[in-house]
């Protein structure tokens, strides 16, 4: 019988170009994210696991770790405001990371990892990133990557979790023949001529988005408080992304644009209006340099839909034109968007996290028959309380195991008529639905006739 034990390791970089930057746009908004949710600012943390192959040492991990920390600025870098109030991002030119080293654990990786990113940063101090190597037995398992939000967005994570891959599977030399884009470089371009020019023409399309729409879709103040307030429920569904498949193959449309049109039905029930306004997170990655960027480049932008009594199909196709024109408003200055707009006047939020969604389609869309047999691998986790959020309606779709993975956050004093898994068990019903008959309802009636059962109402 084995024990755990805890013990650590030390990983040192030195002699590197250090550099003091302001921080790109994309941080400074984060920057600001994380001082409105601390001391809570841990949920904004950015994690992964990474399995390591057979015949790898402790040292061979410790290797691995000291070169993609050597090799990306973001790894290696502090955050902080400087005396006139402005963010400022300081790149190391040496430093250390204690690694964790877990033995024989008696969780599994996956709550290891739950764990170990459940722990703010202080990124003004120390170092973005944690990481820990798992033993079981004499050999080293899983290595588990935690980094700030400031230093990394989600399509980081997966290019940093495929750089770690490769050179733990051996290839010590991955991706060092392609150009690298840095923070600092990112930021100095966002502060020259061409950024300026950018964040100019940004500012004025949301400046003439606010005047044409009201972004606040909830403006009642909660009528009572209820404990827990912001509750948050995931749920894999192989038959919602099925379902959603053959909707976006009819309409001609990307997958991502059916998952939105949905949460634009569901704001537009929840709310009464016949106009959802939604943010949605912008990748902004669009060169191969920016698409390979260890780095935070994701900003949010907005787009309006009008539900109304629109059938799905029509808020489909509506979703899609106004998702595009959404990709206008992705790159700006926060602090000048905030005087166009303050930010807490929107209140609902859509992301579409899946790295492939777009060509995550079948060839052949599946059958009805074949999609409804699919409900039977539905999964849904239990309820996850947060201590605070700034939106009344946060919806975020992952990859899951055999489908994708939606989470809903509902603010519940605000928002009081459903609860977060109800919603999430009636948008797998409404999918299904627009296999149906149904599909020719108005997409709100539609929604409620699926929520109806569930939470039990007329």
């Amino acid at each position: 019988m084995t024990t755990s034990a805890i013990t650590s390791a030390k990983v040192r970089f030195s002699g590197l170009a250090g550099a003091i930057a302001p921080m790109t746009w994309s941080q400074f908004g984060i920057w600001g994210a994380v001082k409105m949710f601390h001391p809570h600012d841990a949920y904004l943390n950015v994690s992964c696991r990474v399995e390591i192959p057979e015949g790898r040492t402790l040292d061979d991990v410790l290797s691995v770790i000291r070169d993609v920390v050597v090799r990306h600025e973001s790894l290696r870098t502090r955050y902080f405001d400087a005396a006139d109030g402005s963010g400022r991002q300081e790149v190391l030119a040496s430093g250390e990371y204690d690694v964790r080293l877990e033995h024989d654990p008696d969780s599994s990786p996956e709550e290891l990892l739950v764990r170990f990113a459940d722990r703010s940063f202080d990124v003004d101090r120390g170092l973005p990133a944690r990481f820990a190597v798992v033993h079981f037995g004499q050999r080293p398992a899983w290595l588990l990557i935690v980094v700030s939000h400031l230093s990394i967005d989600g399509l980081a994570r997966n290019r940093l979790h495929e750089e770690f891959a490769a050179r733990l599977a051996g290839d010590g030399r991955y991706g060092e023949d392609l150009p690298l884009l840095t923070p600092v470089a990112q930021a100095q371009e966002e502060n020259g001529p061409s950024g300026v020019l950018r964040n100019e023409r940004t500012i004025q399309r949301w400046r003439r988005f606010g005047e044409r729409v009201d972004v606040t879709n909830f403006p009642r103040e909660p009528s009572a408080e209820r404990e827990p307030r912001w509750v948050r429920v995931a749920m894999c569904s192989p038959a919602l992304g099925a379902a959603f498949d053959r909707i976006a193959d009819r309409n001609k449309v990307t997958s991502p644009a059916v998952f939105a049109a949905m949460s634009a039905t569901v704001v537009s029930l929840l709310s009464g209006r016949a106009t959802s306004a939604i943010r949605c997170m912008i990748s902004n990655r669009f060169t191969e340099a920016e698409k390979r960027y260890i780095g935070n480049m994701a900003q949010s932008g907005a787009f309006d839909v009008e539900v109304g009594d629109a059938v799905f199909d029509e808020v489909v196709r509506r979703t899609m034109a106004a998702s595009i024109r959404g990709y206008s408003m992705g790159r700006y200055r926060m602090e000048q968007l905030a005087e166009v707009i303050p930010p807490d006047r929107f209140d609902a939020m859509h992301n579409d996290f899946r790295d492939t969604a777009v060509t995550s389609r079948p060839q052949e869309p599946l059958s009805d028959a074949e999609i409804r047999a699919l409900r039977s691998k539905t999964v849904i986790g239990p309820p996850q309380v947060l201590h605070y959020y700034d939106d009344k309606f946060h919806v975020e779709i992952r990859n899951g195991e055999g489908g994708p993975a939606p989470q809903l956050m509902l603010d519940r004093c605000a928002l009081p008529a459903a609860e977060p898994r109800e919603v999430l068990v009636a948008m797998e019903a409404f999918a299904l639905d627009q296999l149906s008959a149904r599909r020719a309802l108005p997409a709100v009636e539609a929604f409620k006739l699926a929520l109806s059962p569930v939470t039990g109402t007329d």
